[in-house]
C-alpha cells in the first residue's frame, strides 16, 4: 500500500513512477556522479605490428566508450610509436587524437601489419562490406549480398576471421544465406519456387529451426567462407553439414587440408538428440577441431573420403577422442596445432569449468589420414597447492599468441580473484606467472612485441593502465614491467579523490567444519575482495556475488563497483567455491548443492568481516545478477534479518518454472542433481524433479522474506526470462513486502544496452471519434439498406489516427420513422489504406498500401470473407493514392474491373561500378555496382513530396492481372477516375479521368506547384480506352498532339481551364409530369463537373467553383469537340439570404437520388456548410438542410431518395442526420431531417459539461466606411463566429483566423476550438472578406483598384495603360506604398480589427482580454495584427505563418501564392523565380516581419519540421527577431510535421500549449 501510494503521490507531482519528492536530489546527484564514471574509456583489443628497425614498433590500441545519449558504445583506435633503447626503457608516442570507426563491426590486421580488413555489417537488408586498406588508401571494397551469406560473426566465440599468410585470401565465419521457404499461392504448394516479383505467390514459414539461444536468437546458422581478395570473389567451403555450427577458423601450413576450424554439433539434447542448448557462456557444449580443404584450390586438389553414408565428404575431424576443442593456433614454425579444451566442463555438464591446453604435431607432408596423437601441454589441476597454479580458466587467445621462440605462448588466464598473464612453453610444458606475483591487481595482455608484451593492468579501485613487459632474463622467469603514459583522459578530480581515499584487499575465508566427504580442493580456503573506505567499519555495506555460477568477480576494476563504493558503501566481493580459478576439486563441489554451499559462503564471508570489525552488521545490503540473483533471493529468505536492502538483476528465483522457459535448461539439471544431473536432464521434467527444483529455488523460503528489494529485469532475457523475476516480486508484493521492479523491454540476460487540469480537458476533447465525412448506403431489400461509416480516432500514445468501420441496417427508410439498428462494435481496418464498395453493395474492394518496398494489397470481400487477394509488386506500381485529390478508385458496372490511381513504378536510375557508368542494367544481386541519382524530379510539393508521379491501372478481379492504361504522356498527372457509360455493346470501354500537366511555372514553364489545397492548378478531363479492351478504330480517341502514345488520351474539355470530380448520371426511366421533373435524356449519359476556372484564371488558389455538364455522344465517337455546358455558374453578388454560389471540397462518388438528375453535395453558404440539391437538366439549385440553423451540415451517402448527413456546430459535436422529403398537404415538397440515435460521436460528461455553458451566434460585420472603388459584393457584411461563455463580457476572448486566405472556418465542431472554448475563452472566428462565399466581387474589387493603381502610375510616367508586363522598376516604389487608396491591400486585417471591435461595442467581450491565434494565411494575419495593432492583443499564437513573403518565395512549394498576395491578379504576368530586387521589397514589406519593431505582445511559435508550404525559416527567423528585440516568444518544433502539423501527438501537444499560453497571459 505504501509503494502504491507514493506511486500516486508522485504521478500527482508530475514525477516517474516510483519516485517521490526525496528521491529527485539523490537521483540527479547519483545520476551526474554515474555518468563521470560511465564516461571513462574502456580498453579492447591491441595490435603490434614490427618495423624493419628492430628497436621501433607500432601499437594500435582499441577503446570503447559510451554514448548514453544515442544509447549505444562508441569505438576509437589509437596509434602508437614504440621506441626501445638499449638501457630497456621504452617510449611510447601517441597520435594526437583517436580515430573513431564508426559502422565497424571488426578490425583484422593482416599477420604483415601491411594490410587491415575492416568488416562494416549491416543491419538491413544491405550487403555486408569488406574494406582492405593499405598503408595510406582503401584498396579494396567487397560488397557481399544476403543471398551469398549474413552478417559476419564479430563475438568472439563463432568469431574467426583469418589472413592467409600470403595476405591473398581471407577465411571467415559469417550467417548462411536465408533458407529457402515453401511457397504458395491460389493452387497450393508451388514446387518450382517463386521470383521475388512473383507477388501472385507468397511464402510459408518452413519447419521452425532452433538457435543457440540467447544472443543468438536472431542469427542464422555460422558457416564458413573465403574471399579472394583480389578478385572479390567469394566461396564458402563446402562439405560442412547444416549440424554443424562452425567458427574460429585458421589457415593451416601447406596441404590439401587448407582450413582448422571449430565446429558445434547441434545434437545436444537428452542422449544427444538434436537441440541447440544455449551457448553464450556455456563452455560445455561439445566441439571439436576439423580441417577442411581451401575452396579456391583446383578441384583435382581437393581431397575426398567416403562419408559413413556413402555420401562424399571433405572434412577430417582432428579431435575425435576429446569431448571440447576450440582456439586454434599453430605455431610460428607451423610444426604443432595448439588448442584449449573444455572437456572438464563438457564431461561434468557444468557451464564452465578449468580448461586444459593440448598439441598436435601437424604432418610435414600436410597428409592427414584421420589419426592424430593429442599430447596434454597443460592438464586440469584438480587441487593445487598453496599459491601454485590454480589451472588454466582461458576466455581468449590472442591471433599470434607467440614469443619469438616460437615455443613459447603468451595468455590470460584467472589465479584466485586475479586476472593474470602465463607464459607456457607448448613443448616443455612449463607454466609460469609473467604478471607481478605479488601482485593484487588483475592483467591482461593486449599484444605482443615480439619478446615483449603489452598489458593493461588494473584494480577495483585503480583505472586501467597499460604496461609494457620486459623479459629480463632469457633463462629466468622474470619480467620488468614500465608503465606507459597514455594520452587517456583522466577521470575528474571527485573520482580521483574517491578512488584515493578507499583501499582494498583479497581475503581468505576459510571453510568452517567442512564434511568429510568434501574432496581436499573443496576443503580449502575461498576468497572474497573487500573495498572499504578509510573508516570502514561506520560505513554501510554491500555484498556483491557473481552470476554463472561458475565465474568470478576478478579484482580489475569495474565502473558500476567504483561508482557503488564511490558512494559511501563498502563492498564485500565474494568469489564462493564453486568460481573460476581455485582449482577443479572446488568448482565441482558446488553442482548439486546450490542454494546451500553458496549461500553459506556468501554468509560465512560476512561473518568473517564482521567479526574482525570490518563493517556494521546492521547496514548489510546484496546485490546480484543471474546466479548471483538467484544467490541475492536466497540469502533474504533464508537469513531474512540479515539484509536491510537487496538488488537482484534477471535473478534466477523459480527453477521449476525456468526450466521450460531457459535456453539452458539442462543447468537447472546439473546445478540441481549435479554431474548426475546430465543423465537426468529431460524436455519434460518428472513431478519428482520440478518439486526438486522448486525445493532449491528462493521461491521456496519467500514466505520470510523481510528485505526491500529492487528488481532489474531485461524483457528480451532468454536466459532466465522475465516471469522469473516477476513472479518472485509479485508474490513479495502479495505479501506486502517492499519491492520495486523495473523492466527494460529491449534488453536481454546481461542488461548492457546503453500544466495537467489543460492537458486533461484537452484528452477529454480529443478523445472522442470523429466521422470522416464518408459514408456508404446500400440497398439490401425495398424500404430496408445498410449504411457504412468510416470513423477515426487519434491514438496519442501510438502516435497515429486509428480508422474504424461502423454498420448500421436501416428500415423503415421510407416512413415517417425509419428505424437505424448499429451493429455492436465498430470494426477496426488495422493496415487498411481505403474501402471501396461496388455499385451493388454487394462486393468490397479493400486496399492495403505497402509500405517499405512491401507489395500493394487488393482484397475483394462479399458478405461473409475475402473472396479474392492480389498483390501488387512495386515494379508495377507503388501504393495507391487515398487523398481525395488524385485519389481516384472505380468499379465498373459489371464489378469485373477497378480503375484506380497509383504511384507510377521508380524511374530507372544511372549504374555506375568500378569502371565507371555502366550502360546495361545491374541486377539486384550484384553488390558491385551502385545507383547514382539520376536527374532530380519534380513532385506536387506539401504532402507528396516523397510520392510517385500518380498514374492509372486497371485490375482484372478474375485473374489478378493489373495493366497500366497506355496513351497518357508522362507530363501528366491523373486522378480522380471513373468508368464511362457501357457502349452500345454493353460493355465499359472507356475511362474518364482528371489530369494535371506539369507546365505550371511562370510563363507556362515546366513546373510542378504545390498542389494540396490549391484549386488554381490546371487541369482537364481526358478519355481513354481501357487497357483490357480496345475500342473500336473509328471510335478510338484522337491525339491532342503531346502524349507519348498513338492511343492517346483524348482532353474533352479543352475550352475550360479547370475540370475535376468527374460523375457521370444514373440514368433513370420516364417519370410522372406530375411531379414536374423533367426525364432524363440518353438513358443518363450526362457528365457532371466542377471547374476552378475562376481559380485558374485568376492565380488565386481558391475561388468560386462552377458545374458543368458534358452529354456523352450515343454514337462513342470522340473525334469531334464536345459541347461543355454551363449548369451552375459563377455567382458574383449575392443577394441577401441567397445562393452564394458552389464551394465544394468533394462529390460523393455517387450523389444521385433516384430520379437520376438531381445531385446532393456539400457546399459552404457563407459561414455554414449545407447540404444543396442540383437539378443537373434545369441548373436549379436548392438548400436542402434547415435555412435558420446555425449549424454546418455535410452529406455522408444517399438511399435512394434519402440522405445520411452529419450535423454539428462549434459546441455541438457531429450528430448523424437522415433526411427525406415530406409532402404536407397543401404544401410544397420539403425535407425534413431525423436525428439518428448512434454510437458513433459519444462525448465524455465532462466536455458535454463544459461545452453546456457556451451559446454560438453568427455575427453579421459591417463593412466600416467602403470605399467608391468597391463593387457591391465587396460592401456586403462579412461574418464572425462568436462563440461566448456564460457571462461573455468578461471572459477573456481568442481570435481565431483561418488559413488561405481563399478558405472558411465553418461552424461545424473543432476539437481544438472546443478545447479552447472549453477552458473558459469567448471564440471570435473571423471569416475576413477573401473568404470563398464572397470572394468573386472582392476579388474584382483588387482587380479594378490594381488597375486603376497602375494607371495612376503610368500616368505619372506620361504612358497609358498596356496590357504588356510592367516591372515596379518603372517608377518610385515608395510613392506606391504612400498612395491613400492602397488601403484595401491591407483589408484582411482591418476586417479582424473590424471584428473585434464590433464584438466590443455590442459589449459582447472585454477589450482589454483579447488574443489572437492563427495557421499559415492566419498566422500571417496573427503576425500583422500583433505588429500593426500591438496594444490590441495580450497574446499570440501562430502555427507555420507566413512571416516574411521576401523569404518564403524561394523557399515555399507555392511561390506564385507570394505574387498574388502581394501583387493582385496581376501578378500572373510578371511572377517570376527569380524574383527582382523591386519585387523582393515588395514581398517584405506586405509582410508582418516589416512591423515587428512595434510588437509587444507574447507570441507562441508552432512550426513543422518537414513544412514545404511555409518552410520552418520563415517561422523562426520572425522568433528570432523577436527575441532579439527582448519580446517574449515560445517557440515549438515538431520535426516530423508538415504544414497542418496534423500528427497526433504534435496535433495535441500544439494546441495543449496554446491553451496553457492564452491561460498564463489571459489571467
Amino acid at each position: 500500500m505504501a509503494t502504491a501510494q507514493a506511486s500516486e503521490a508522485a504521478a500527482d507531482k508530475g514525477l516517474p513512477l516510483g519516485m517521490d519528492a526525496t528521491m529527485v536530489d539523490e537521483y540527479a546527484s547519483q545520476s551526474k556522479l554515474l555518468q563521470e564514471f560511465v564516461k571513462i574509456p574502456s580498453f579492447g583489443k591491441g595490435w603490434i605490428f614490427n618495423s624493419k628497425d628492430e628497436n621501433t614498433s607500432r601499437a594500435v590500441v582499441s577503446i570503447s566508450q559510451s554514448d548514453l545519449l544515442g544509447n549505444k558504445r562508441r569505438k576509437f583506435l589509437l596509434n602508437s610509436h614504440i621506441s626501445k633503447s638499449a638501457s630497456k626503457s621504452v617510449d611510447f608516442q601517441w597520435s594526437p587524437f583517436p580515430t573513431e570507426i564508426s559502422g565497424v563491426s571488426a578490425v583484422i590486421p593482416s599477420p604483415s601489419g601491411e594490410k587491415l580488413l575492416l568488416i562494416r555489417n549491416s543491419e538491413d537488408d544491405s550487403p555486408t562490406k569488406l574494406e582492405i586498406w593499405g598503408p595510406c588508401q582503401l584498396e579494396n571494397e567487397i560488397h557481399i549480398a544476403k543471398s551469398v551469406h549474413g552478417s559476419l560473426y564479430t563475438d568472439e566465440w563463432f568469431e574467426g576471421i583469418s589472413w592467409n599468410q600470403d595476405e591473398t585470401f581471407i577465411a571467415y565465419v559469417a550467417e548462411e544465406p536465408p533458407q529457402p521457404k515453401p511457397v504458395f499461392n491460389d493452387y497450393g504448394f508451388k514446387k518450382e519456387g517463386s521470383s521475388e516479383k512473383d507477388c501472385k505467390s507468397w511464402k510459408g514459414q518452413g519447419d521452425w529451426e532452433e538457435t543457440w539461444g540467447e544472443t543468438y536468437s536472431k542469427k542464422r546458422i555460422p558457416a564458413l567462407f573465403v574471399v579472394n581478395i583480389s578478385s572479390g570473389e567469394v566461396r564458402p567451403v563446402k562439405g560442412i553439414p547444416r549440424s554443424l555450427s562452425v567458427g574460429q577458423v585458421i589457415w593451416a601450413p601447406s596441404s590439401s587440408y587448407g582450413l582448422v576450424f571449430v565446429a558445434w554439433s547441434s545434437d545436444n539434447g537428452f542422449q544427444e538428440t538434436p537441440r541447440k542448448l544455449g551457448i553464450k557462456y556455456c563452455y560445455n557444449r561439445p566441439c571439436a577441431l576439423y580441417a577442411a580443404p581451401d575452396p579456391f584450390r583446383e578441384e583435382t586438389e581437393k581431397p575426398s573420403t567416403e562419408g559413413s553414408k556413402g555420401e562424399t565428404t571433405t572434412m577430417i575431424k582432428l579431435t575425435a577422442h576429446l569431448s571440447s576443442a576450440f582456439f586454434p593456433r599453430f605455431s610460428p614454425d607451423r610444426k604443432y596445432l595448439v588448442f584449449v579444451s573444455a572437456k572438464s566442463a563438457v564431461d561434468s555438464g557444468a557451464h564452465n569449468a578449468t580448461n586444459s591446453m593440448h598439441r598436435i604435431e601437424w604432418p610435414t607432408d600436410g597428409k592427414l589420414d584421420g589419426s592424430f596423437g593429442i599430447v596434454d601441454v597443460v592438464p586440469i589441476v584438480m587441487c593445487p597447492k598453496d599459491n601454485c597454479f590454480p589451472g588454466l580458466y582461458c576466455f581468449g587467445l590472442l591471433r599470434d599468441p607467440w614469443l619469438t621462440d616460437g615455443r613459447t605462448m603468451i595468455l590470460s588466464s584467472v589465479w584466485g580473484s586475479r586476472e593474470v598473464i602465463l607464459s607456457v612453453n607448448v613443448v616443455s610444458c612449463e607454466v609460469l606467472r609473467v604478471s607481478p606475483q605479488d601482485s593484487d591487481y588483475s592483467w591482461n595482455v593486449l599484444a605482443l612485441d615480439k619478446n615483449n608484451i603489452l598489458a593493461v593492468s588494473s584494480s577495483l579501485i585503480t583505472l586501467p593502465q597499460i604496461y609494457y613487459g620486459i623479459k629480463v632474463s632469457q633463462t629466468e622467469s622474470h619480467w620488468e614491467w614500465q608503465e606507459v603514459s597514455t594520452p587517456f583522459p583522466k577521470p575528474s578530480d571527485e573520482i580521483c579523490s574517491t578512488l584515493a581515499e578507499h583501499k582494498f584487499s583479497i581475503l581468505k575465508i576459510p571453510i568452517s567444519n567442512p564434511p568429510g566427504k568434501l574432496a581436499n580442493g573443496a576443503k580449502l580456503p575461498f576468497e572474497a575482495i573487500f573495498v572499504s573506505h578509510k573508516d570502514s567499519a561506520s560505513n554501510p555495506t554491500i555484498v556483491v556475488l557473481h552470476g554463472g555460477p561458475h565465474s568470478v568477480y576478478p579484482s580489475s576494476y569495474s565502473k558500476s563497483l567504483a561508482f557503488l563504493f564511490s558512494q559511501g558503501y563498502n563492498l564485500l566481493v565474494v568469489n564462493y567455491r564453486g568460481s573460476l580459478g581455485f582449482g577443479e576439486e572446488a568448482l565441482q563441489s558446488l553442482p548439486g548443492n546450490i542454494g546451500s554451499q553458496d549461500v553459506n559462503d556468501v554468509l560465512t564471508a560476512l561473518d568473517f568481516v564482521i567479526k574482525r570489525g570490518l563493517i556494521d552488521p546492521s547496514r548489510v545490503a546484496v546485490v546480484g545478477g543471474s546466479h548471483g540473483g538467484f544467490l541475492t533471493t536466497h540469502l533474504i529468505g533464508q537469513a531474512p534479518d540479515t539484509f536491510v536492502a537487496a538488488a537482484a538483476r534477471n535473478p534466477v528465483c523459480n527453477l521449476q518454472l525456468m526450466v521450460g522457459t531457459t535456453d539452458i535448461p539442462d543447468w537447472c539439471f546439473v546445478e540441481i542433481y549435479g554431474k548426475d544431473g546430465k543423465k537426468y536432464f529431460s524436455e519434460s521434467p518428472s513431478v519428482d524433479d520440478l518439486c526438486q527444483f522448486h525445493q532449491k529455488s528462493p521461491i521456496s523460503h519467500i514466505s520470510k522474506v523481510k528485505t526491500p528489494t529492487l528488481f532489474l529485469l531485461g524483457a528480451q532475457d532468454l536466459r532466465v526470462p522475465v516471469s522469473n523475476g516477476l513472479q518472485y516480486a509479485r508474490a513479495l508484493k502479495e505479501r506486502g513486502i517492499e519491492s520495486k521492479t523495473i523492466v527494460f523491454p529491449e534488453d536481454i540476460h546481461g542488461i548492457d544496452k546503453g500544466g495537467l487540469s489543460d492537458r486533461r480537458e484537452l484528452q477529454d476533447s480529443t478523445t472522442p471519434p470523429t466521422l470522416a465525412y464518408k459514408g456508404a448506403s446500400f440497398m439490401t431489400a425495398e424500404g430496408m439498406s445498410t449504411a457504412m461509416f468510416s470513423i477515426s480516432q487519434p491514438d496519442l500514445l501510438a502516435n497515429s489516427t486509428r480508422k474504424y468501420t461502423m454498420y448500421c441496417h436501416i428500415t423503415g427508410a421510407g416512413t415517417n420513422s425509419p428505424d437505424f439498428q448499429w451493429s455492436p462494435f465498430p470494426t477496426e481496418m488495422t493496415g487498411v489504406s481505403v474501402t471501396v464498395p461496388s455499385p451493388s453493395g454487394s462486393k468490397l474492394l479493400i486496399v492495403r498500401n505497402g509500405e517499405k518496398g512491401c507489395p500493394t494489397r487488393l482484397e475483394i470481400a462479399d458478405q461473409s470473407h475475402v473472396t479474392k487477394e492480389i498483390h501488387v509488386g512495386q515494379s508495377m506500381h507503388g501504393p495507391l493514392y487515398t487523398d481525395e485529390w488524385f485519389h481516384g478508385i472505380s468499379w465498373n458496372q459489371e464489378e469485373t474491373l477497378i480503375a484506380y490511381i497509383a504511384e507510377a513504378p521508380p524511374q530507372p536510375r544511372p549504374i555506375f561500378s568500378d569502371s565507371g557508368y555502366r550502360k546495361g542494367d545491374s541486377s539486384d544481386e550484384d553488390c558491385n555496382t551502385w545507383k547514382g541519382q539520376g536527374d532530380w524530379e519534380e513532385d506536387w510539393g506539401e504532402r507528396y513530396s516523397k510520392k510517385g508521379r500518380p498514374s492509372l491501372f486497371v485490375l482484372d478481379i478474375a485473374s489478378g492481372e493489373v495493366r497500366a492504361a497506355e496513351g497518357i504522356a508522362t507530363s501528366l498527372s491523373v486522378g480522380q477516375v471513373v468508368w464511362a457509360p457501357p457502349s452500345s455493346s454493353g460493355s465499359q470501354k472507356y475511362l474518364v479521368f482528371v489530369g494535371w500537366i506539369e507546365h505550371n511555372g511562370f510563363h507556362n514553364t515546366a513546373r510542378k506547384l504545390g498542389i494540396k489545397y490549391c484549386s488554381n492548378r490546371p487541369c482537364a478531363l481526358y478519355a481513354i480506352a481501357s487497357p483490357f479492351e480496345r475500342p473500336e478504330t473509328d471510335n478510338e480517341p484522337v491525339s491532342d498532339g503531346k502524349s507519348d502514345s498513338t492511343a492517346a488520351a483524348r482532353n474533352i474539355t479543352a475550352s475550360i481551364s479547370s475540370a475535376f470530380f468527374p460523375r457521370f448520371s444514373i440514368g433513370a426511366p420516364s417519370l410522372s409530369l406530375k411531379v414536374q421533373i423533367v426525364v432524363s435524356s440518353q438513358d443518363g449519359k450526362i457528365l457532371l463537373f466542377l471547374s476552378a476556372k475562376q481559380a485558374v484564371n485568376s492565380g488565386a488558389h481558391n475561388a468560386t467553383d462552377s458545374l458543368h455538364k458534358i452529354n456523352w455522344p450515343s454514337d462513342w465517337k470522340l473525334d469531334k469537340e464536345l459541347n461543355v455546358a454551363e449548369v451552375v455558374p459563377i455567382v458574383m453578388c449575392p443577394e441577401d439570404g441567397c445562393f452564394p454560389g458552389l464551394y465544394c471540397s468533394s462529390i460523393l462518388s455517387n450523389p444521385w437520388l433516384s430520379d437520376g438528375c438531381t445531385m446532393i453535395l456539400t457546399s459552404a453558404w457563407r459561414s455554414t456548410e449545407v447540404i444543396l440539391s442540383i437539378d443537373v437538366l434545369s441548373g436549379k439549385v436548392t438548400r436542402i438542410t434547415p435555412e435558420d440553423s446555425h449549424y454546418s451540415w455535410s452529406a455522408l451517402a444517399i438511399d435512394g431518395d434519402h440522405v445520411l448527413a452529419v450535423s454539428s456546430s462549434p459546441i455541438d459535436p457531429p450528430h448523424i442526420r437522415y433526411g427525406r422529403q415530406v409532402t404536407p398537404e397543401g404544401q410544397a415538397c420539403r425535407w425534413t431531417w431525423d436525428e439518428v440515435d448512434s454510437p458513433l460521436m459519444t462525448a465524455s460528461n465532462k466536455v458535454k459539461s463544459f461545452l453546456a455553458h457556451h451559446s454560438v451566434t453568427i455575427l453579421q460585420i459591417p463593412v466600416a466606411n467602403p470605399s467608391d472603388d468597391l463593387s457591391d459584393g465587396g460592401k456586403l457584411p462579412f461574418e464572425a463566429i462568436f462563440v461566448s461563455y456564460k457571462d461573455s463580457s468578461h471572459s477573456p476572448t481568442v481570435a481565431i483566423l483561418h488559413g488561405g486566405p481563399h478558405s472558411v472556418s465553418v461552424s461545424s465542431y473543432v476539437k481544438s476550438s472546443a478545447f479552447l472554448a472549453s477552458l473558459g475563452f469567448n471564440l471570435l472566428i473571423v471569416n475576413y472578406r477573401y473568404v470563398p462565399w464572397n470572394f468573386s466581387a472582392p476579388l474584382q474589387v483588387h482587380r479594378v483598384l490594381e488597375r486603376r493603381l497602375y494607371n495612376h502610375f503610368l500616368e505619372k510616367l506620361d504612358l497609358k495603360y498596356a496590357h504588356t508586363p510592367v516591372t515596379f522598376r518603372a517608377f518610385a516604389l515608395h510613392d506606391f506604398f504612400l498612395l491613400p487608396s492602397l488601403t484595401h491591400l491591407k483589408q484582411d486585417v482591418q476586417d479582424c480589427l473590424t471584428a473585434i471591435d464590433h464584438a466590443i461595442n455590442e459589449k459582447l467581450i472585454d477589450a482589454s482580454k483579447v488574443a489572437v491565434v492563427g495557421i499559415s494565411h492566419g498566422g500571417f494575419l496573427t503576425t500583422h495584427l500583433i505588429g500593426q495593432a500591438p496594444d490590441r492583443f495580450v497574446a499570440g499564437a501562430a502555427r507555420n505563418p507566413v512571416c516574411n513573403l521576401a523569404l518564403m518565395v524561394g523557399t515555399t512549394d507555392i511561390p506564385d501564392w507570394c505574387y498574388m498576395v502581394a501583387c493582385g491578379t496581376e501578378a500572373k504576368q510578371y511572377a517570376s523565380e527569380s524574383p527582382s530586387p523591386d519585387h523582393l521589397r515588395l514581398f517584405y514589406e506586405k509582410s508582418p516581419i516589416a512591423h515587428i519593431s512595434k510588437v509587444k505582445a507574447p507570441l507562441l511559435m508552432l512550426l513543422g519540421g518537414a513544412d514545404l508550404r511555409v518552410p520552418v525559416s520563415n517561422g523562426l527567423q520572425y522568433a528570432m527577431a523577436l527575441r532579439e528585440r527582448g519580446g517574449q516568444v515560445k517557440i515549438m518544433m515538431f520535426p516530423e510535421d508538415i504544414h497542418e502539423i496534423i500528427i497526433p501527438q504534435s496535433d495535441f501537444e500544439s494546441f495543449l500549449n496554446i491553451g496553457v499560453w492564452f491561460k498564463t497571459h489571459l489571467k
